[in-house]
């Protein structure tokens, strides 16, 4: 399985950190209909509410290649509240190796 970390800090947090979140909460779930998609956790750690960390499990790095591609994937972003602000040195995607649950 491949594993995609996506890291974001919410620049403008005190107005905007919250909808981002619900945005996620409401998103259209379009990431369920790719081929290869296993499933999004969303999280934030408890120590800094305005980070956000998307993780999505693949079944293989082709397939998340193949969704990061797709006219879907840009739909799955329209949600994002619009004047939003990332801290970019702190916005990352990480790529992993799923060994083991």
């Amino acid at each position: 399985m491949f594993v995609v970390l996506s890291k974001f800090t919410v620049d403008n947090k005190d107005d905007m950190t919250g909808a981002v979140k619900r945005a996620y909460r409401e998103r259209p779930h379009l990431a369920e209909n790719a081929a290869g998609f296993v499933r999004l956790d969303v999280l934030s750690p408890m120590e800094h509410l305005d980070h956000i960390w998307l993780i999505t499990y693949w079944v293989d790095q082709a397939s998340f290649q193949q969704w990061f591609r797709t006219h879907p994937y840009k739909e799955a972003h329209q949600n994002i509240p619009s004047g939003l602000k990332l801290v970019s040195e702190q916005t990352e995607m990480l790529f992993f190796e799923h060994i083991s649950s």
